[in-house]
């Protein structure tokens, strides 16, 4: 939960600042084919999707499958010495407090906190972009989070 609360804290960041049509510069392929600007012509979410190439989505299948079964295997998650939400063993990068440069946070009353208000910071981003994806297939808008500010 803590992990897919992660990506989808970023994901829903990810919308909101191409609701603003801020978009990396190039291309998805070498050729220039398909420039980042072209993808959301037809709108965000599922429509989205079909402007990337096949072999473009089959990328992003393999790395989320590497992500999650080498590099962030769930089946290893133990909870460590401390028996943490989610599996996780209180290494660097993997709670809060445990973000690089930093340390663990020490303090059991403050990990916990910190780490409740992970996961529902994490709840709250599943339901928002699944919420803005179910929106992307109305008919009635176009846009999600901006439309004041961008439609003026």
């Amino acid at each position: 939960e803590i992990k897919h609360g992660r990506i989808s804290m970023i994901a829903f960041i990810g919308m909101l600042v191409q609701e603003l049509d801020i978009t990396f510069p190039g291309s998805l392929d070498l050729q220039g084919e398909y420039p980042f600007d072209q993808v959301l012509a037809d709108g965000m979410g599922f429509q989205a999707l079909a402007n990337i190439p096949a072999a473009g989505l089959c990328q992003i299948v393999l790395f989320a499958g590497l992500a999650d079964g080498a590099a962030m295997p769930s089946s290893q998650y133990t909870g460590g010495p401390q028996d943490l939400p989610g599996g996780f063993d209180g290494a660097a990068g993997t709670i809060p407090g445990g973000y690089p440069f930093q340390t663990q946070i020490e303090d059991p009353e403050q990990r916990d906190r910190t780490l409740n208000v992970e996961i529902q910071n994490g709840r709250a981003a599943m339901l928002g972009v699944f919420g803005a994806m179910c929106h992307s297939q109305l008919d009635s808008c176009d846009h999600h989070f901006f439309y004041p500010i961008t439609h003026n």
